[in-house]
């Protein structure tokens, strides 16, 4: 009798913990956005492949590297406010974009020799 009581108990209190845990596991996932577009030279207007793309936002760095077309395609991302910056052979570019819920964001990055008239970033 004790047997079964604490069966029946140890049944009630498992399901207690696993409906929770199975509802949230089939709630569908925040729709996330996508950043991707293109790296030119300065010069030339000539895509430039195996650049470095770093997309930066509060809580979180990604980068990509440019593909032999000059493409990039960063996925996943929360939507917010993030600074692409792109680099290759002291060649720098810097854009500021927002991204919403479930967008595709177009960035073309123009990348140029240092400014000397301006100081470096710390």
């Amino acid at each position: 009798m004790i047997g079964s009581i604490l069966r029946a108990t140890v049944l009630a209190v498992g399901m207690c913990l696993l409906i929770p845990y199975g509802t949230q596991a089939q709630c569908s996932p925040e729709p996330t956005a996508v950043v991707q577009g293109t790296a030119f030279l300065e010069t030339s207007d000539e895509l430039a492949r195996g650049v470095k793309v770093i997309v930066q936002g509060d809580f979180s760095i990604v980068s990509a590297i440019t593909d032999r077309e000059g493409k990039f395609r960063i996925t996943n991302l929360d939507p917010g406010t993030y600074t692409v910056e792109a680099t290759y052979f002291g060649l720098y570019a810097e854009q500021k974009i927002t991204v919403d819920a479930g967008t595709v964001v177009q960035v073309a990055l123009q990348l140029k020799g240092p400014d000397l008239k301006t100081p470096p970033k710390p």
